[in-house]
């Protein structure tokens, strides 16, 4: 059974004079953020194949927090396609995915990731990830990453 788990970057410092948007950091309420967000996925008994994140710092941070409380730096991937990271580019990075990978976890943007998760929500209420807001799609057991199906088995909000 795949699942996406889509993870919105923790908060991050305002843009100083002259910082380019893919430049700012994590404030310190941001790497709380990511440290609860990594528990989350820890308490939910969810266990995370690949590690895909924007190259954005904030991201790229994010990313590390969660990996090194799971155990999954080793499985982190930095992946350019995730910024700024419209729809079109997160579905196609998950195409790339091997099969043998189950769980996908994948680090981003709104309002991309937001709209990503809404894809696969169908009519449903929409779905705005907050910072560090996480979603869980899971989609039926003969799944595959290069042919997802439109309406996956669950979708869940776990914070």
């Amino acid at each position: 059974m795949k699942q996406l788990l889509l993870l919105r970057h923790a908060h991050a410092q305002e843009a100083l004079p002259g910082m380019e948007d893919i430049a700012r950091p994590l404030s310190p309420r941001g790497r709380a953020e990511a440290l609860d967000a990594a528990r989350c996925i820890a308490k939910a008994g969810l266990r995370c194949d690949a590690v895909l994140a924007s190259p954005a710092v904030r991201a790229t941070e994010t990313g590390r927090i969660v990996a090194v409380k799971l155990d999954l730096l080793a499985d982190l991937r930095i992946e350019p396609a995730l910024y700024p990271g419209d729809p079109e580019a997160l579905l196609g990075v998950l195409k790339h995915c091997p099969d043998e990978l189950e769980t996908v976890l994948m680090i981003g943007h709104n309002p991309g990731l937001s709209e990503f998760a809404q894809h696969f929500n169908g009519a449903e209420a929409a779905i705005e990830l907050r910072t560090a807001g996480l979603c869980a799609i899971t989609f039926a057991d003969q799944a595959s990453w290069r042919a997802l199906p439109p309406r996956p088995a669950a979708l869940a909000l776990l914070r």
